[in-house]
């Protein structure tokens, strides 16, 4: 059964790319002309230029198509690509659908994201279950949402959608990079403070075979979390730092700070959104919270079962020192020991 996959240049397609052509499929992967194929250097598949938001190259990449893991999207918080990121996350998602019914696709994956979810706290994390409670507008976590409840309403007989949520990301093949650049700040020395909350994060390779796990096993209609570890930004970044050998960041950051750095951002965020693209009250304002989920349901009913965080930090240290974007002279000195 041929497979295709959007968004496989980013970070979690091209790690699920990997893992389906390490699993003896050649799958068909819809690429933009511009993208970096870095990711997918070595792997055997089938390209097809296209775009999720282009109607006609869904239609050619569907042709003969069994199965669709849908992984294109675009994660910004600033208000000022608010139409791009509806576009692209929402409106891509609604062409894929079409695109996929319209072809007789059997199943489709999209993938969506915890922002869909929700967020709770060490004691009671959140679950598919949990109400939204995300404060504010914001543009990413609205697209999102939006997305997945195209995908779940689409589901029914004829063609079966399922949503993977996956947590905060970390792994190899993150060319831009995305998640990666907090890694790289940190690998830089350049981190001396964290913030007071906290988030779930999970290996990009588990994030690859939750989705795989969703294809095989998932409840059509269902939405599962694909998480890993519930941790503070403090053992977050300390984590990253133990893995490229540099000093953890000490100085706690009060939330008032973080408060007057996003309002200043908001403010010279115009001149530069790209610059400020992570300094803006919208993504500032999680940063206090305890945004912790739970991967129970993906872990009882698919057998999902993530590794420790610390070897995604590794593995994407090791990349960006292959790929020349940490120095190749700089050997990293990992303290950290995986138990």
């Amino acid at each position: 059964m041929k497979t295709l996959l959007t968004g496989a240049t980013g970070l979690v397609g091209a790690n699920l790319a990997h893992l389906l052509c390490e699993q003896g499929e050649r799958p068909r992967l819809l690429v933009r002309e511009r993208s970096d194929r870095r990711g997918l250097r070595g792997l055997r598949y089938e390209e097809v230029l296209g775009d999720v938001l282009d109607a006609d190259s869904l239609r050619e990449a569907m042709k003969g198509v069994g199965r669709v893991y849908h992984v294109a999207g675009i994660v910004r918080f600033d208000p000022f690509t608010r139409e791009d990121v509806s576009r692209i996350n929402a409106q891509g998602t609604r062409n894929v659908l079409e695109a996929a019914r319209a072809a007789a696709v059997r199943r489709v994956v999209v993938v969506s994201s915890v922002a869909a979810v929700g967020h709770g706290t060490l004691a009671e994390p959140a679950t598919e279950d949990s109400g939204y409670n995300y404060a504010g507008d914001n543009p990413y976590h609205e697209s999102k949402r939006e997305a997945e409840r195209l995908a779940l309403a689409a589901s029914g007989p004829g063609l079966e959608v399922l949503a993977g949520n996956p947590s905060f990301v970390l792994g190899p093949y993150d060319v831009k990079p995305s998640t990666g650049e907090l890694l790289l700040l940190v690998a830089k020395g350049i981190v001396a403070a964290y913030p007071s909350g906290g988030i779930n994060v999970v290996n990009a390779q588990d994030v690859a075979r939750g989705l795989k796990l969703i294809m095989e096993k998932g409840r059509p209609g269902e939405r599962y979390i694909l998480g890993g570890e519930n941790l503070t930004f403090r053992e977050l970044l300390t984590l990253c730092a133990e893995e490229v050998g540099v000093t953890p960041p000490r100085l706690p950051l009060p939330d008032e700070v973080v408060k007057v750095v996003g309002k200043v951002g908001d403010v010279v965020g115009r001149l530069s959104p790209d610059l400020f693209k992570h300094v803006n009250t919208t993504f500032t304002q999680a940063l206090p919270l305890p945004a912790y989920q739970s991967s129970a349901k993906a872990m009882r009913e698919l057998g999902y079962q993530p590794r420790p965080v610390r070897l995604g930090i590794r593995e994407a240290l090791r990349w960006f020192q292959e790929e020349g974007m940490l120095p190749r002279d700089r050997p990293l000195t990992p303290r950290g020991v995986v138990g």
